[in-house]
């Protein structure tokens, strides 16, 4: 959806529609929209989400990637978010048991690590379901991009006859995986991982009647005249050559139509239904990348809109990043940036939530606060006058009068920059993501800030945090 938010909330009640016509009870079921959810308990969320990411290193993060089927090479840097805040989502619902597709195995491993790296007693049991294969030779998921790789929910009934019409039914088992396999460049990552049994058919025509129309507890199956109640007894008259590839695709073709035609009438006869289907399927026309940045409204903190300073156009010293021994030198530093503004509207940012995921003062969130009140307690006794005319604002106070906003524009940052860009020449993956964080982070905080001027900390010592002020001034 192009990172829409109005439209993947319409898609989101369009599921919901879905799962209502196809018989899902609903009497137990309670819907949370993410965005409100974590918006109007973000004090919290957020927290959780940078402490996550201060923990692992760049590389385990990386093995999440295969959530959004990306290879690690092609990574974004807001394809690193969505690990740690999946990961986070498991503790702010307070989750008992996470019940996902294997494909999100890792992510969902990662909360349990978190467990053990944060020192949490209970860990949440992880339930992986099977993934259906693809209808198309190699695919172990279907592909986004495909839409013939998989039967939908709204798909007309020619629609299915003709996708299982072209179906790859091998009839023979193989033990060299290169045969039939996709190109290299449309292979999933984590393919390894995929699928929860070894299976050397791999045959989706077969997948599909093993989980779909053998899975609820009685089903038949009814292929070439003959009625089947369990799975073995189809893959084995099939194999045999007792069933025929033509009768399996044709009974196949047949059971998927028949449980999807209650949906199919849902959104024929309920306007509401309708009118979502209609909308969602005009989505899929859409060319969203051909859409340019200038057509989007560019989400982002307003600091003068939220009453957090009084005007745009300041000269915004960024303080470094805390530590356990301040000095004198960074207090006379600060100074002297803060003087480099002249007459403009003077702004000292004191960045309290990227000290935590870049794990300084061991994210001890007292240690920070308390090395802030020195930190101006000696700024403003070496120089008063000049501090009567700061402006201090706290990082987390400024990204919590507008959460939604903030937190929208550092993905949309990491949308912007490849991995390996933000990161720059000196980060390794077995550093901890925590300065990737910190870094989409900082450019979101200039936006929300929107200075004439801004004085970054010097890279001396690594003193910033983050790796390198020359880093921060290029992806600024």
């Amino acid at each position: 959806m192009g990172g829409d938010l109005a439209k993947i909330r319409i898609v989101g009640q369009y599921l919901i529609e879905v799962w209502k016509a196809a018989g899902m009870d609903l009497s137990n079921v309670v819907f949370k929209w993410a965005s409100e959810e974590i918006t109007n308990h973000a004090d919290k969320y957020w927290p959780t989400m940078l402490d996550v990411g201060r923990r692992f290193n760049v590389t385990r993060i990386k093995k999440c990637c295969q959530i959004m089927g990306r290879l690690e090479g092609s990574l974004t840097a807001a394809q690193i978010l969505y690990p740690l805040m999946q990961c986070t989502d498991v503790f702010f619902l307070k989750a008992d048991i996470c019940q996902l597709g294997v494909d999100q195995r890792k992510v969902n491993m990662l909360a349990r690590e978190y467990c053990d790296a944060a020192g949490l007693k209970f860990k949440p049991v992880i339930l992986s379901h099977h993934m259906l294969y693809g209808l198309k030779a190699g695919q172990e998921k279907m592909s986004k991009s495909d839409p013939d790789s998989a039967v939908f929910m709204e798909d007309t009934a020619e629609d299915v006859e003709r996708k299982i019409n072209l179906a790859y039914c091998p009839n023979k088992e193989k033990t060299d995986e290169t045969n039939d396999a996709a190109p290299a460049e449309e292979v999933d990552a984590g393919k390894e991982s995929m699928h929860l049994q070894v299976d050397t058919l791999k045959n989706p025509c077969l997948d599909y009647v093993q989980h779909i129309i053998l899975c609820p507890p009685g089903a038949t199956f009814t292929a070439g005249g003959k009625t089947y109640s369990d799975f073995t007894s189809v893959k084995s008259a099939f194999l045999s050559g007792e069933m025929t590839e033509q009768n399996l695709k044709k009974g196949l073709t047949d059971g998927l139509n028949e449980l999807l035609e209650p949906v199919r009438q849902h959104f024929t006869n309920d306007e509401n239904a309708r009118t979502l289907l209609a909308q969602v399927r005009q989505f899929k026309k859409e060319d969203l990348k051909a859409a340019s940045s200038d057509e989007k409204e560019e989400r982002r903190l307003n600091l003068v809109a939220t009453g957090k300073i009084s005007s745009a156009g300041g000269h915004v010293v960024f303080a470094p990043l805390p530590t356990a021994s301040p000095t004198l030198q960074m207090a006379t530093d600060i100074l002297a940036r803060l003087a480099l503004g002249g007459d403009k509207k003077k702004i000292l940012f004191l960045s309290d939530w990227s000290a935590h995921v870049c794990s300084s003062c061991d994210a001890d969130k007292k240690a920070i606060a308390a090395y802030h009140t020195v930190l101006l307690s000696g700024l403003r006794s070496l120089d008063p006058a000049l501090m009567d005319d700061v402006t201090v604002v706290t990082q987390s106070d400024a990204i919590l009068s507008d959460p939604s906003n903030y937190w929208i524009s550092v993905i949309n940052i990491g949308r912007h920059f490849r991995l390996d860009d933000i990161m720059g020449p000196n980060m390794k993956d077995s550093d901890a993501v925590g300065p990737v964080v910190g870094r989409l982070m900082r450019v979101a905080d200039v936006m929300g800030l929107d200075p004439a001027s801004i004085a970054l900390p010097t890279a001396a010592g690594d003193v910033d945090g983050f790796g390198g002020a020359d880093v921060d001034e290029n992806i600024i």
